[in-house]
């Protein structure tokens, strides 16, 4: 696939991977819709694609809203005709052990993040398979492969994104659709400021992380619009996917590292049963 004159729908791109994605793959030609509940970001992202001679429009939604993405597809193929390729990008998260992640928060979260992709893909695919082309691209995290404690809730969604994206690559296999999966581990963006919080040593280390650590935004994007041409099934990024190669072959091992780096980051494994700040905000 190339991407000249294709089709893009970007969710969550005023800022981070979907902002980077947008001007990667819109200086390769592509015609974009950049969607996000940040409606002036994403205006900005439409402004330096365009600036860079690339042709964008702007839409908000909220993902966790069904009758949102129904507009938002309406939109699209409005502005510029059918998607060729829809990027699930847009995320949120929840960061607090089990206990302490209320039923509103977990209700949430599972809307933007599972059912938001779900229902916009069921809202676009039809079109794709009737042309017999097209590709639907997931952005999970690392965390979607990997369990990570104080974020019980984010890990779920990006697990379930996982396993939909393969499951759905399997059925699509005859159709001339792809679907690709990516899994980068910490990335250098805005998300922690789209997250809610009640752990008090994961946000420090999520809002001041080491100077050398964490992959650009610019590199997940790079990786995300290659794999589409060659139709990867999965992008696993960073150095983090050393602990997933650890737990497909020493599964244990894999547990106790994971505890040992949560707790030498400060993050804590505990159950939390007793409220730290109350319900995460």
């Amino acid at each position: 696939m190339r991407w000249n004159g294709k089709h893009v729908l970007v969710t969550g791109a005023a800022s981070g991977i979907g902002k980077a994605t947008a001007l990667e793959v819109g200086r390769r030609g592509a015609r974009l819709t950049l969607a996000d509940i940040d409606l002036p970001g994403a205006r900005a992202t439409r402004d330096e694609v365009s600036r860079a001679g690339g042709d964008a429009t702007a839409h908000q939604v909220d993902l966790a809203k069904g009758d949102d993405i129904d507009a938002l597809a309406n939109e699209a193929r409005a502005a510029h005709g059918p998607v060729d390729v829809l990027v699930n990008n847009a995320g949120v998260a929840v960061v607090a052990p089990f206990l302490r992640t209320s039923a509103a928060h977990w209700e949430w979260v599972m809307a933007v993040n599972v059912w938001g992709p779900i229902r916009l893909t069921r809202a676009l695919l039809p079109s794709m398979l009737e042309r017999g082309a097209g590709h639907v691209v997931m952005v999970a995290s690392l965390a979607g492969l990997i369990g990570a404690p104080a974020m019980v809730a984010y890990t779920t969604t990006k697990f379930a994104l996982v396993g939909f994206a393969e499951s759905l690559r399997l059925e699509l296999g005859d159709t001339g659709v792809g679907v690709t999966v990516v899994c980068p581990g910490f990335v250098r963006t805005n998300f922690a400021k789209a997250s809610r919080y009640d752990n008090r040593g994961f946000r420090r280390f999520l809002d001041s992380p080491p100077s050398w650590y964490g992959l650009s935004k610019e590199r997940v994007a790079s990786k995300l619009a290659a794999a589409v041409e060659t139709n990867r099934p999965l992008v696993v990024l960073g150095p983090e996917k050393l602990g997933w190669w650890l737990k497909r072959v020493a599964p244990e091992s894999a547990f106790a590292v994971t505890r040992w780096a949560a707790r030498r980051a400060g993050i804590g494994c505990d159950a939390g049963a007793s409220p730290e700040n109350g319900d995460p905000s």
